[in-house]
């Protein structure tokens, strides 16, 4: 029996994956996404990440660009961020900074996924 190569899910660290909005140039383009976010520790700042899953759509506005500003929307929230740096899979990059688009822990108990039964 073969043992897998990988044993963790790629995407078990993802922040969010699901529906979003993306607004560029005017344009409301539905896409999946999955993005992660952290607080970087120099600047204090939360930095926030993602890929666009392949979208016809959006390639046609983007093409090349190495970065466009852009709109991102999820069912959790809406903030400015930057498009651009498409992969070999034709997956689109999406970045930001502060608040991100999707919820993120603001206390122990949620980020621990369960509160203190006592």
């Amino acid at each position: 029996m073969a043992t897998p190569a990988f044993d963790d899910d790629p995407h078990e660290d993802s922040d969010y994956r699901g529906p979003a909005t993306v607004v560029i140039r005017g344009t409301e383009i539905d896409v999946e996404v999955e993005m992660r976010g952290y607080r970087e520790p120099i600047d204090g700042i939360f930095r926030w990440m993602g890929r666009i899953d392949p979208n016809e759509t959006l390639s046609q506005i983007v093409g090349d660009l190495a970065r466009m500003p852009a709109v991102i929307r999820t069912p959790q929230g809406t903030r400015d961020g930057f498009v651009g740096d498409v992969d070999f899979w034709d997956r689109y990059r999406i970045i930001g900074k502060s608040t991100p688009p999707f919820h993120v822990a603001t206390d122990l108990d949620d980020a621990e996924g369960a509160a203190d039964p006592e």
